[in-house]
């Protein structure tokens, strides 16, 4: 996985990006606005440069100096509800309207389908009310329902039955029985993720109306330019977070990969103090700034940070910077990290990246996703596999020992410690998987298939899966050409020979 900076730096290494670098890894700007927000943030200039100036040191003994403003969702033992908050599925760029979609989250079985009849996007239990059979490998017929592939009955977006081929057209109408409808969990797209509420209890039905996912602004605004990109990994949720929160990891783990502003002369690599602190700390998650810059995590699965483009080894440009920033000046990209436990030892990734739009976007748009998810994966691949075997030896202390198994002194583990705080305290000390599972982790699968990214990635994007098609078409092609070009030698060559014995 690829902490924050990496990130930045990967898919912004386009022309006129040069100047995002390692050290400015978490930046401050104007909140997400969100229905899981915590408490209003000053938009006075004045206090809010008072409370950056202040940061000068950070402590791992954290507290919740700030109280929720707004209600959580909780258990009536005060632990953090999972099954209480909206889930994050897939990017819509990355759903094909022409077929079901089997997804897993929180060990969870969905399908997510494209119902033409009401144009939205809507998610099912997985599975067909007659014999169980997965619905993501059915299709979607001439009238936009939902075929099961097994035997062929047929849903609307309501989830009700509309067709059973094996049922008399003259008989009893069962398919209007409840029994054979298909379980709907309430859905919405926003910010061109789909996402869906984890509980199809009918009182669910209308929840959007009182609870939205967290709303990121600069993923909507048309001034900024979007990259998305999603990948599955053999590691679970809980590595990957963390992973995220931690930037000092970035000229190590991913070394050679790219340069990295002000480094230290410490080692080869390049590393440095980083200076990093909460803001507030509480059941929703928590905030954290650096120099310069903002986090905030929305518990349990939004990762977002926002940071200025305009930093470099000059101090007054970085001062400027700072200055920017407070004053809300559009010189900030956002990123936004969407993590999803899918099982056990399994996790996905959507990561968004927000870019101001300016003078060199006609180049960024002839670029395809695909050649840039390239380069995004060969940062995920390298340290793919450390992160598959630290989380099995984090495993071995146990649950909610982390404190104990990790030795984390230094301020750029601040926002590390933050989230293993959070899930002991709030979550659990791990993913509510509903009873689904033991928490044991599944065995180490071969190291080619841990880094394999056909099945992690291209699969499920787009473009790549475009891209790898359109290459496999031009590789039959260039076969077929390679043979049909030797045969004409062939014969070319023959019938130069037979005109020179004819000539002898």
């Amino acid at each position: 996985m690829v902490a924050l900076t990496s990130i930045s730096l990967l898919l912004h290494s386009l022309p006129n990006n040069k100047l995002l670098h390692y050290h400015s890894n978490i930046k401050y700007t104007k909140p997400i606005s969100s229905s899981f927000s915590y408490g209003q943030r000053s938009t006075n200039k004045a206090s809010r440069s008072k409370l950056y100036t202040s940061i000068s040191s950070v402590s791992t003994n954290l507290t919740d100096p700030f109280e929720a403003e707004l209600e959580s969702s909780q258990t009536p033992d005060g632990k953090f509800d999972w099954y209480s908050n909206w889930c994050p599925i897939m990017p819509v760029c990355d759903l094909d309207k022409r077929r079901p979609h089997g997804k897993k989250v929180m060990g969870v079985d969905v399908v997510v389908w494209w119902d033409k009849n009401e144009s939205e996007w809507k998610v099912f239990d997985d599975s067909c009310p007659h014999r169980l059979a997965p619905l993501s490998e059915g299709r979607i017929d001439q009238w936009g329902r939902l075929q099961c592939v097994y035997h062929g009955w047929c849903f609307n977006g309501s989830g009700n039955c509309k067709f059973i081929p094996q049922a008399p057209p003259d008989g009893p109408p069962v398919h209007t029985s409840k029994r054979a409808c298909v379980s709907v969990y309430p859905s919405i797209v926003q910010n061109g993720i789909v996402w869906f509420w984890p509980n199809t209890d009918p009182k669910y039905k209308n929840i959007i109306t009182k609870q939205k996912p967290p709303y990121i602004a600069e993923m909507d605004d048309p001034s900024f330019s979007q990259l998305i990109v999603n990948r599955e990994f053999h590691y679970g949720y809980e590595v990957m977070v963390e992973n995220l929160m931690d930037p000092a990891h970035v000229p190590y783990a991913h070394h050679g990969l790219m340069r990295t502003r002000l480094p230290g002369n410490a080692d080869r690599e390049g590393g440095i103090p980083l200076e990093m602190t909460l803001e507030s700390f509480n059941i929703n998650g928590f905030t954290g700034m650096s120099d310069p810059g903002f986090n905030q995590f929305y518990a349990p699965f939004v990762f977002y940070s926002s940071m200025p483009l305009n930093l470099n080894q000059d101090n007054h440009n970085n001062n400027q910077a700072k200055k920017d920033i407070l004053n809300n000046n559009n010189k900030t990209m956002a990123l936004v990290f969407i993590c999803v436990p899918i099982s056990p030892g399994r996790s996905r990734l959507i990561l968004s990246a927000s870019n101001p739009r300016r003078f060199n976007d006609w180049f960024n748009k002839i670029i395809p996703r695909w050649i840039i998810h390239i380069s995004v994966n060969a940062v995920l691949d390298s340290d793919t596999y450390l992160l598959h075997l630290e989380e099995r030896k984090m495993m071995d202390a146990g649950v909610g020992k982390w404190n104990k198994a990790c030795f984390v002194p230094t301020k750029s583990d601040v926002h590390v410690v933050a989230f293993r705080k959070w899930l002991n305290k709030y979550g659990g000390g791990q993913v509510d998987w509903g009873g689904k599972f033991s928490g044991a982790l599944p065995p180490t699968p071969p190291r080619e298939q841990l880094m394999d990214r056909y099945w992690s990635h291209v699969v499920n994007c787009s473009s790549c899966s475009a891209a790898h098609k359109g290459l496999k078409v031009l590789e039959v092609m260039l076969q077929v050409m390679s043979i049909a070009l030797i045969g004409y030698v062939g014969v070319t060559n023959k019938q130069s020979q037979t005109l020179k014995i004819e000539e002898h």
